[in-house]
């Protein structure tokens, strides 16, 4: 899920061969969908205001907003996927 920081669709690529499970797929492509739009809009609109973040710390934010979307993508998924 950490690769998603270098490229948008790293996640989706690397998974798109090796998971076979709909519901790992469904919950990668909620957390490349999350972490696309956190660093093609929110991460950018961050860095170009006066509000004082730096990269680390925009790293920093990209990973709690990473865990906090899997904390919400799988429990999702498995009301989906196991009813």
């Amino acid at each position: 899920m950490i690769v998603g920081f270098t490229d948008m669709f790293t996640p989706s690529v690397l998974a798109a061969g090796t998971i076979t499970s709909p519901m790992a797929k469904f919950i990668v492509a909620v957390i490349s969908v999350t972490q696309l739009i956190y660093l093609s809009e929110v991460g950018g609109l961050i860095l170009g205001s006066k509000i004082p973040v730096n990269l680390p710390e925009l790293f920093i934010l990209f990973l709690e907003r990473t865990i906090i979307s899997l904390l919400i993508a799988a429990p999702v998924a498995h009301m989906f996927f196991t009813a």
